[in-house]
């Protein structure tokens, strides 16, 4: 990899120190650090073992060919037999030079009078191939089948005949809410939906932002699966009629994941979401949530202030918490004191003082502020400002030298500031305490394997020539030059996407100076022409506008950010 330049020798020397450090092979510590592509990681391997790389995204291997190498093997030496034929069995590997993995391989060919030969595959291909074992598909068939028998209803009773705790803590139906909870954490899915359907029950995940159906099951089992949640989340069995909230904690695929659970009732039947919350997930940069130019200035600026309050504002579901999490890991320091407040704690941050509020036994936002300013912190995060006296404590506690992290349900920047009025926060305070205010969304990003350039209508494209028209952006770089058109981007779709033409999510951002001029501003009549004359002094993008570079850059496409936009 070094010697193809994919690979720096400073990152090759601090590989080396870390995986000594850490006791992990070198080349694991590289594929998880993804300082370079899966593939390309694939393709050294393969000139360094002379084995050749399989293309195995989308391949749906035969059950009697995947089950030559039993579940367990597979697993442990991340090896999969995807191919039979002539005599050879194939083998997908990630590591050629794992002889006991080789070895595995050879046995099972042995014992099938098989030849074997192996080739290399990316960690996610092997992921996606060692999925197939256990499908939800294939777990939801197996555990419907054995519930069928048991717990359908018959035409003389109309009702199961055991209790609902028994049927919850049955076998059938614990296995089936295990696999639709693995399902969401292999998938990297943010909730899970279990709702009744007619004689059906759905099941959906939000992947991406985007809700998707996955899964119908008999109706009749609706009420054991809502059990069965209800038993793991130490919730009431016998309360239908009003909404419960409980939490999970649980591992899956070797990692311990806390789910938080929200019963709601419905005409007949109750309805399940479950937000998942994997604490393990990796805290990303700020670079890698699509922060950069004079937004990413901004807020480097304002993290570097000795005191004053930062807020990240926009709907539920646009990613402030992991803006938040950035901004705390790049703060994290020995010499500095980090105290958060947070409902629920996403995400495990080494060096930082997580507490989780808990407001049914009086542990609020607002009563954890007043004890934390005594826990001598330097740095404050609350997970979201939602009443007065919370806006209040932050609001002092970012003028007696703290900086205070926090957010806040705004369509955009500027409208934190009303909204802190509408509060009760004096404009004076307001003023005074903000430094920077950052508005939020997310877009779905364009899968790297199938992006293809586009041209859009003339009035889309007139509509962004006028928007950037004014910015430091040079849009003649983004034209075609033959036709002079704009050129944007999307996804074909392929088997590495799944189909969907997108691949991950970016975030879109504008950011708002707190400067002398603002502070005039908001002392004064809070006018949104002069808001606008000092966003355009500051020379900042407004977020759609930081949108269309990026669908310009070909990271999104004009759909998303448009969507986004209306949000």
């Amino acid at each position: 990899l070094v010697d193809e330049g994919k690979l720096t020798n400073e990152h090759y020397q601090n590989i080396l120190a870390e995986a000594q450090k850490v006791n992990l092979d070198p080349v694991t510590l590289l594929e998880k650090k993804r300082i370079v592509t899966e593939e390309e990681v694939a393709l050294a391997k393969s000139k360094v073992y002379n084995v050749p790389v399989a293309e195995l995204y989308g391949v749906k291997i035969d059950r009697k060919v995947l089950e030559l190498i039993p579940k367990e093997t597979a697993e442990n030496y991340q090896i999969v037999a995807f191919k039979k034929e002539s005599g050879t069995l194939h083998v997908a590997i990630i590591n050629p030079g794992n002889f006991k993995a080789r070895e595995a391989g050879n046995f099972v060919g042995r014992e099938n009078s098989l030849e074997v030969a192996f080739y290399i595959a990316p960690i996610s291909a092997i992921k996606n191939l060692l999925a197939q074992y256990t499908g939800l598909a294939m777990e939801v068939e197996e555990a419907v089948g054995a519930a069928e028998s048991r717990f359908a209803p018959t035409a003389a009773e109309g009702e199961p005949s055991m209790s609902l705790e028994e049927i919850s803590k049955s076998a059938p139906i614990t296995k089936l809410v295990g696999s639709i909870l693995k399902y969401a954490v292999d998938n990297s899915a943010s909730d899970i939906h279990i709702e009744p359907m007619g004689e059906k029950t759905r099941v959906r995940y939000r992947i991406d932002g985007v809700l998707r159906e996955t899964a119908s099951l008999p109706g009749h089992l609706h009420s054991a699966i809502i059990s069965r949640i209800k038993v793991m989340a130490s919730l009431k069995l016998d309360e239908t009629r009003i909404p419960q909230d409980g939490r999970i904690r649980v591992t899956v695929s070797k990692r311990r994941v806390d789910m938080r659970v929200s019963i709601f009732p419905l005409l007949n039947k109750e309805k399940a979401v479950m937000r998942v919350l994997d604490p393990e997930r990796r805290v990303f940069e700020l670079k890698d949530l699509g922060f950069w130019g004079r937004g990413n200035e901004a807020i480097q600026r304002n993290m570097a202030r000795p005191h004053g309050m930062i807020l990240i504002t926009g709907p539920t579901g646009c990613g402030k918490s992991t803006t938040l999490y950035a901004v705390l890991k790049q703060l994290s320091q020995p010499g500095v004191n980090i105290i958060t407040l947070e409902d629920p704690v996403e995400y495990f941050l080494p060096g930082v003082n997580q507490s989780q509020v808990r407001p049914e036994i009086g542990y609020s936002f607002a009563s954890g502020l007043r004890s934390v300013v005594r826990q001598d912190p330097d740095i404050i995060m609350v997970g979201e400002i939602r009443d007065k006296e919370t806006a209040d404590l932050a609001t002092h506690a970012a003028l007696t030298g703290h900086i205070v992290l926090s957010t806040l349900h705004t369509n955009d920047a500027f409208g934190a500031v009303p909204r802190l009025v509408d509060m009760g926060i004096e404009k004076f305070l307001i003023a005074s305490s903000v430094n920077l205010i950052v508005a939020q969304r997310l877009v779905r990003t364009i899968c790297s394997y199938c992006k293809t350039a586009i041209e859009i209508s003339d009035e889309v494209e007139k509509t962004i020539e006028t928007a950037l028209k004014n910015t430091e952006t040079n849009i003649d770089k983004y034209r075609d030059k033959k036709t002079g058109r704009l050129i944007f981007y999307r996804g074909k779709e392929c088997s590495r996407c799944n189909n969907e033409g997108y691949s991950g999510r970016t975030g879109i951002f504008e950011a708002l100076e707190i400067t002398d001029n603002m502070q005039n501003i908001i002392n004064g009549d809070l006018k949104l022409d002069d808001v606008k004359a000092e966003f355009k002094r500051q020379k900042m993008k407004e977020m759609v506008v930081d949108g269309y570079i990026k669908a310009l850059e070909g990271i999104t496409t004009i759909e998303e950010v448009l969507r986004a936009a209306r949000e």
